[in-house]
């Protein structure tokens, strides 16, 4: 099989992957991964069976994705903060044959259930150091990813096929999809964000394949990342909406200059992003923004910097071999304009299943088309914009409201840090709207309080409008910076009543 670096189009002694503490060189990086599907099969771990990876923002986390996809194994990157009990559910789900991780919840989680421990803190070079880094073949080893939707408990998303394709052309193949995404083969793809996050690992190895240096920040924090993008070989990154609100946020920043005169491509997703915000960090950055939409179970679109200027709002058009469709709750089509369930189909019919769950697979699907119940409308040029999430939706005397609509309305008041709208239970309409903000340094509640009520009445109509607002110190978020909206309903609709 061959070297990564000939299959990236690199030189062997070219650097491949940073962090701040090490780097490693594309001969390095191919020795030690393969070192490490040597040891996964010694550890127990043949193709085919699982390997859970828990590991921080470090070289590592590459070396053994890249080791775990080599020796054929189906391979699941967990989130770091999770505890024993939560990483025990995705162990249990996918018969896992080995750990790798530096996390003590998937220590402690793979300790009671006797899985083999690969511990990247204790032991870890001198483990590597006795394994062999000849080449395995080229196995067909695969991502497996945990969802978990609105319910809280993680599923696995088993895409038709997986397990199939061997490692050279799946690596050629992400490398192929970073290029539509406009991730460049030169300079550097800076890693802001954790290293388990869906999108991120796919677009920063993505990036890698193509032959970009991966370049790898302990964490978010906003004041190092905007100095890490200042140097001048980033090339590109990703980001999400919460991010560039810290952004615009700091102190003593000239926005009148972009930060990195190499940035060409700036991704950012995950959530919607309201409209105030991306202009004021395209004014900065310059058009370099490029959005994408996107869920586990398969379906994107993006939309270019020239294409959003002249739809504010669309998340794009699908990428070449899938295509959007909005339908009704009958499944008929609805015309352009119209909201409506969003989902997407492949030229190739594929499909997907819920590890487990025979019935949320079928209910997310509609022949060959599959959805994960977000609601939008399409333009008359096939652009999508979306509205939100059914299990977000709020029914308030029979009509729908969309939260992430409410939030876009409202999300440039000054001294808002960060808001989310939700539905709470109303004896007399069905539900409500409630709306969570968190202050910013310095600001006094009475003006935001102000302003939050003037905007509301000059954006939005009557029936959307907050009924309550809650003061919080912070917005329940996931690791990845994913608003967390279904923890704050669950704590409402736990109030006693009356």
């Amino acid at each position: 099989m061959s070297s990564l670096a000939s299959l990236s189009g690199r030189s062997p002694d070219d650097i491949a992957v940073e962090d701040g503490v090490r780097r490693l060189t594309w001969a390095e990086l191919d020795a030690r991964s393969l070192a490490v599907a040597h040891g996964l099969e010694v550890a127990g771990a043949e193709p085919g069976s699982h390997v859970a990876i828990s590991v921080g923002n470090r070289v590592e986390f590459v070396e053994v994705v890249l080791g775990a996809w080599r020796a054929g194994c189906a391979y699941t990157p967990l989130k770091t903060g999770w505890t024993a009990e939560e990483v025990g559910v995705v162990l249990d789900d996918a018969a896992t044959r080995v750990v790798v991780t530096d996390r003590d919840g998937a220590r402690a989680a793979a300790g009671v259930r006797r899985v083999a421990v690969v511990d990247v803190e204790t032991g870890y070079e001198d483990w590597l150091a006795t394994q062999s880094a000849s080449s395995l073949g080229d196995r067909c080893g695969y991502k497996l990813p945990f969802t978990s939707g609105t319910t809280g408990r993680p599923k696995a998303v088993v895409m038709s096929g997986s397990g199939t394709t061997p490692f050279s052309a799946g690596w050629q193949g992400i490398a192929r999809y970073a290029e539509l995404l406009g991730l460049s083969g030169d300079g550097v793809h800076l890693f802001v964000s954790r290293l388990f996050n869906g999108a991120p690992q796919t677009f920063g190895f993505g990036a890698l394949a193509r032959g970009a240096t991966l370049r790898i920040l302990p964490r978010w924090d906003a004041a190092e990342a905007l100095a890490a993008l200042s140097e001048a070989n980033v090339t590109s990154t990703i980001m999400v909406p919460t991010m560039f609100r810290q952004l615009l946020a700091l102190p003593d920043v000239d926005r009148s200059v972009a930060p990195s005169p190499a940035l060409r491509t700036l991704l950012h997703g995950g959530e919607p992003c309201p409209l105030p915000v991306k202009e004021a960090i395209t004014d900065w950055f310059g058009d370099v923004l490029v959005e994408y939409y996107g869920f586990t179970e398969g379906g994107m679109a993006v939309v270019q910097a020239d294409e959003w200027r002249s739809r504010p709002g669309t998340v794009g058009r699908p990428l070449p071999g899938l295509h959007v469709e909005i339908r009704a709750d009958d499944g008929s089509p609805v015309p352009p304009g119209t909201d409506g369930t969003v989902y997407f189909r492949t030229d190739g019919g594929r499909r997907f299943r819920y590890a487990g769950d025979d019935a949320k697979t079928e209910s997310a699907h509609l022949g060959d088309a599959f959805t994960v119940g977000d609601i939008g409308r399409l333009d008359d040029d096939g652009f999508l914009y979306l509205s939100g999430r059914a299990a977000d939706v709020v029914i308030s005397a029979g009509v729908n409201i969309y939260p992430a609509e409410i939030e876009a309305a409202l999300s440039d008041v000054a001294g808002l840090a960060d808001l989310c709208a939700i539905g709470t239970p109303d004896e007399e309409r069905g539900e409500v709207v409630i709306l969570h903000i968190v202050l910013a340094d310095g600001a006094l509640l009475p003006a935001v309080l102000d302003e939050l009520e003037a905007r509301a009445e000059q954006r939005l109509a009557p029936y959307k409008r907050p009924r309550e607002i809650v003061v919080d110190d912070e917005i329940p978020r996931d690791q990845t910076g994913k608003l967390l909206r279904r923890v704050l309903r669950d704590i409402h609709r736990s109030r006693p009543t009356g």
